[in-house]
């Protein structure tokens, strides 16, 4: 329960990515309606919880007293981790205004065959490529951009009207500029040269 999680420790320790930071509570707000309908097909979320550091009341003696009915300290610790120079990159920017409600997972046609297991690293899915990109690298992001049929039916359904399609298309570009080719994509050019087919497989008998 994340309302007892947040409430019975002595110290409450949040760790968020910058990305998720907003200028106001009402945007905060905003954001929340939208995230419900298109992760769970609820209009709005049952409960939400509004934490702006330890407890305050003046109920004791007219006293303020701090941490009362929760935590008695409160730590925000802020992540970048990449996401500055996701923000900052003109062809991946709107990858930064994704708020994680998962109508593209729910959408994806790969994603529906093979689940996140298989395709995702710690983030899943088109726009996970993308994200793991900027937060561990490359390396990490190639199996899952070459997965990506780019039906576009994730950009059709994105409350944030994200051009995921685009986006991996792009990061493709830049896995081949980097020399990144995957094993199954050189095999299958190795099978073209030797037997004519990608499939491996000798369909011409040879002439003693």
């Amino acid at each position: 329960n994340a309302r007892f999680a947040t409430n019975a420790p002595p110290v409450h320790i949040c760790i968020s990515g910058i990305e998720k930071l907003v200028p106001t509570v009402e945007d905060a707000m905003l954001i929340s309606r939208v995230i419900t309908p298109n992760a769970t097909g609820q209009l709005i979320p049952v409960y939400i919880s509004l934490i702006s550091g330890p407890s305050r009341t003046g109920d004791i003696e007219m006293n303020l007293s701090l941490g009362v009915h929760g935590p008695k300290e409160f730590y925000l610790v802020l992540i970048d981790n990449g996401r500055s120079e996701m923000i900052n990159d003109p062809d991946f920017k709107e990858a930064s205004y994704c708020i994680r409600c998962g109508a593209c997972l729910n959408e994806c046609p790969v994603y529906r065959e093979i689940g996140g297991h298989v395709w995702g690293y710690r983030y899943m899915g088109g726009i996970g490529a993308v994200w793991t990109m900027f937060t561990h690298g490359l390396g990490k992001a190639a199996p899952i951009a070459f997965t990506c049929a780019t039906c576009a039916r994730c950009k059709a359904v994105c409350p944030m009207e994200i051009d995921i399609p685009s986006m991996i298309l792009k990061l493709r570009n830049r896995l081949l500029k980097a020399g990144y080719i995957p094993p199954p994509f050189i095999n299958t050019i190795e099978s073209l040269k030797s037997y004519s087919n990608p499939f491996g497989i000798q369909t011409k008998k040879e002439v003693a």
